[in-house]
């Protein structure tokens, strides 16, 4: 608490100092003029020497965003913009007397090192933007940017580009094809700005000055003209690959089968397998703004391996999307709606397309109910996807996207106890959809429609597998102020299940064959220089559900978030930005019956003369009550509790950089608490050569978690109408994991990435407990509960290990062709240990113990990318 009430004290002078005074947007606003190609080709060697580069006028006068907001900037940036019918041209001049920071590093990396880097709107919509960037040392970087101030680097093309060195300084050449982007029929104008950093002093350049802290990013863009003429065009990309893998796996129960499915496999011998994999990507533009991009059996053996985690929360875990081809365009069917506030119950109350539900986990051993006796010989690790196609662009003054997959069924090969292998089906076949539209209201507005679509293909309803048809969908409408500081977006959906095999959610929900619901979100947002302020609701029925092709961790849920925020955006004395924020947040289930939390938050962050960041910040919970804990709908008790959390990071600049962060808990009156510690060191000993190390340790003890659940009778769903016993115990849990990141750059077209990742864990239960409760769903008080008789123990503890490791060499043989070479290893072991309590050397050691797992594969593949 101290920390930050030193923050609130200093800042209170310091707002109160008179500040340069910037001009208002309409006075900022610059045009740069483009010119066409005539004469000669031009050769893509980073230097402006040919003819056709005199056509275009040499523009400059960049003004610096930091570190000396509104100064001209320290060293002079020129540039000039050509087109032709098919490309776009970008060329600057960087003059430097000391050198550039040329770090090199793989591509589509955002590092610390100089760089040039321009955004184009080329619908001047004011909200979505291309952005190229190229780095002092060669390496390419695109994105997207969308709703005017989100940003991805997800989204990837094939261009060139190329940088030379000479006596002033450096340069850079970009050739740009104009079927990568939309290009509207008889465009005039497009939004534009130019940027420049020199990172050794932390300075960004700005072509079209940008004061922080005003509202607005692609709204903000300068303007391009001189591009009378210019018009999209249509080629069709096809991208073919084929890829051939070694697979072994440990341990091996029988020789599997030879398949033919995404990949053809044949098995050697019981553990070690081949396969060949053979598929195809394409793009067509087939309007001016309007691209098909499609994929026939894609594999993504180069994408790296989830992170594993302990979760011992009630919630599925998040893992973000890293295949290529759903991580292209997926800001599409992002809806406006933002949460700022993370943490418990933080952050989107649900994502209506999440696209890491195709192409899903296989179901394991225990999720197909199999006997200890019945060995999983083979199963392909993912549900493949047969075909993926996606429409994106825009119609007249609609921006359109369209998903569509198809997912085939998935047999696993079952040695059974008599000694023969069987094929049980563990997935059903399925087709699954997502849409988008959104249509400008003016400049002020915004109305969207987004839709999901889940259904099963040919499915047999008497295997008891997943076959439900699932459906969801709604409006969004956002408006904002004439300056962007004001915006308000409401949203409302949608779902409905048909087919649903009826069951009892976690939270008491009976959800029958045929289910529906609906939510609710809202937003009102305002931003100005000095201080920021938002209110955020939602409210979910307890039917309603996006989950087959969304993610939300519950329904049946009310929740309000708020917080008022102080921020000096300009350099000071003090710091080059800070900020005070106070906030507080406000849940409940859908009927107000129980509060699932209640806390009041305070955080501050600086960012240091010296390039510092410092975040700090205190969070107390009230007494809330968990309705999920028991798994069906009865509400436990939990405690209050404060929360002291923050992290630093030194700076970015240095060869090695330090990153440290920590989550400290403790709850009263009863004994609990949380402690977390992490950190990341970054290394750069090397201008082509960097890496990191992170360490996390998360250790909590004292919550009380249920260990088993009522025994049912039959026919029941739940136990709530009589009544009936839980077993719960005080937990203590600890996870370790080590993580390292490594990448040497050969050229900016070739490199070597590692990772490895180490992770324990272990949970243990103390003295055991039971509640014994009534029919219906009373609150479960911490005080009634009774030890169990000594002689009743239940074995609940679990010891855990795993390792990961990657390695992939890349080389982009030719523009947007690859070759990748990737190793990838998996150990896993998870057993309930024979002695209670947490032991770090025994969770290691399970490494090497019985019932370790093991997979190894070696993957060749490689693509081709022809433009007809």
């Amino acid at each position: 608490m101290r920390a930050t009430l030193l923050l609130l004290a200093a800042a209170t002078p310091v707002l109160a100092q008179p500040r340069k005074e910037f001009p208002p947007e309409t006075d900022l606003v610059r045009v740069a003029h483009a010119a066409r190609r005539n004469g000669g080709a031009i050769q893509i060697d980073g230097r402006m020497d040919e003819e056709p580069w005199q056509a275009a006028p040499l523009q400059d006068g960049f003004r610096q965003a930091s570190p000396d907001e509104g100064e001209p900037a320290s060293v002079r940036t020129e540039f000039r913009v050509l087109w032709d019918d098919e490309y776009l041209y970008f060329g600057a001049n960087c003059d430097d007397p000391e050198g550039p920071t040329a770090t090199l590093s793989r591509r589509d990396r955002l590092i610390e090192g100089d760089s040039v880097q321009f955004d184009l709107d080329t619908t001047l919509d004011r909200r979505t933007a291309y952005h190229f960037q190229v780095y002092a040392a060669g390496q390419q970087l695109d994105a997207l940017h969308f709703n005017d101030v989100d940003f991805t680097t997800d989204w990837d093309a094939a261009w060139e580009s190329a940088v030379a060195r000479g006596p002033k300084g450096w340069s850079v050449e970009m050739k740009i094809p104009l079927r990568v982007m939309r290009i509207p029929e008889g465009a005039r104008l497009m939004g534009f700005n130019v940027y420049r950093i020199l990172s050794r002093r932390k300075e960004e350049d700005q072509w079209r000055f940008r004061p922080n802290g005003r509202a607005g990013d692609v709204s903000r863009f300068g303007l391009l003209d001189g591009i009378e003429g210019i018009h999209p065009v249509r080629e069709l990309e096809l991208r073919p690959y084929v890829g051939l893998k070694l697979l072994r796996n440990v341990p091996a129960y029988a020789k599997p089968r030879a398949e033919l499915g995404s990949c053809a496999t044949v098995a050697f011998d019981p553990q070690r397998q081949g396969g060949f994999c053979a598929g195809l990507d394409f793009r067509y533009n087939v309007a001016s703004d309007l691209a098909l991009v499609g994929t026939i059996n894609p594999d993504f053996g180069q994408v790296e391996a989830d992170q594993r985690v302990l979760n011992l929360s009630t919630f599925e875990t998040f893992f973000p999307e890293k295949r290529p081809f759903f991580l292209e365009g997926l800001d599409l069917f992002k809806t406006p709606l933002r949460v700022d506030i993370n943490g418990t119950y933080g952050g989107d109350a649900y994502q209506i397309f999440y696209s890491r539900r195709i192409g899903r986990g296989t179901p394991t051993h225990d999720d197909l109910d199999l006997s200890d006796e019945q060995k999983i010989v083979y199963q392909q690790p993912s549900v493949p996807v047969l075909a993926a196609i996606k429409m994106s662009g825009t119609v007249g003054t609609a921006s359109v996207g369209l998903l569509t997959a198809v997912e085939p069924q998935v047999t696993a090969q079952v040695l059974e106890p008599d000694g023969h292998v069987a094929d049980l089906r563990s997935v059903e076949a399925r087709s699954t959809s997502v849409g988008r539209v959104r249509q400008p209201l003016g400049d002020r507005g915004l109305l969207g429609f987004t839709a999901t679509s889940v259904n099963p293909i040919l499915a047999s309803p008497s295997l008891g597998l997943n076959h439900r048809h699932a459906h969801a969908g709604g409006p969004d409408l956002t408006f904002y102020s004439a300056d962007r500081s004001w915006d308000a977006t409401v949203q409302a959906l949608g779902s409905v299940l048909t087919g649903n095999i009826p069951e009892v959610l976690r939270d008491g929900t009976f959800r029958g064959e045929t289910s529906t619901g609906y939510a609710t979100s809202g937003r009102l947002h305002h931003s100005e220089e000095y201080w920021a302020s938002a209110i955020n609701w939602d409210l979910l029925s307890p039917e309603f559900t996006v989950n087959d092709l969304g993610f939300m961790p519950r329904a049946n849920m009310f929740r309000g978030i708020g917080y008022l925020a102080v921020r000096d955006p300009h350099p000071s004395a003090y710091w080059q930005s800070a900020q005070l924020l106070l906030g507080g947040r406000e849940v409940h289930d859908y009927r107000f019956t129980n509060r699932l939390n209640r806390d009041v938050f305070l955080e501050g962050w600086l960012n240091t003369k010296s390039f510092w960041f410092v975040d700090t910040g205190f969070d107390y919970f009230a007494p809330y009550v968990d309705d999920r804990e028991l798994e069906d709908g009865t509400p436990l008790e939990r405690q209050k509790q404060l929360q002291w959390y923050g992290n630093l990071s030194t700076d970015s600049r240095k060869p090695i950089q330090v990153q440290f962060y920590w989550t400290e808990g403790r709850s009263f009156p009863r004994f609990q608490r949380l402690n977390q510690l992490g950190g990341t060191l970054v290394l750069r000993p090397l201008p082509q050569l960097d890496g990191s190390v992170d360490f996390t340790y998360t250790e909590s003890a004292g919550e009380i978690r249920q260990i088993a659940t009522p025994k049912l009778l039959p026919g029941e769903l739940e136990p709530t109408h009589r009544e009936h016993s839980y077993i719960l115990a005080p937990q203590q849990a600890r996870s370790v994991s080590t993580t390292l990141r490594a990448t040497y750059s050969f050229t900016p077209y070739l490199t070597l990435q590692a990772y490895g990742q180490l992770f324990t864990a272990s949970v243990t239960y103390g003295r055991q407990l039971r509640a014994d409760v009534g029919p219906g769903r009373s609150t479960v008080k911490l005080d009634a509960l009774v030890p169990l008789a000594d002689e009743i123990v239940l074995d609940a503890d679990d010891r855990q290990v795993g390792l990961n490791l990657n390695i992939i060499l890349r080389w982009e043989w030719r523009t947007g062709s690859t070759l990748y070479l990737v190793y990838a290893h998996q150990s896993a072991n998870d057993v309930v240990p024979l002695r209670h309590g947490l032991d770090f050397a025994g969770e290691l050691g399970l490494l090497s113990a019985a019932g370790v797992s093991h997979g190894d594969t070696i993957l060749l593949k490689v693509d081709l990318l022809s433009a007809l």
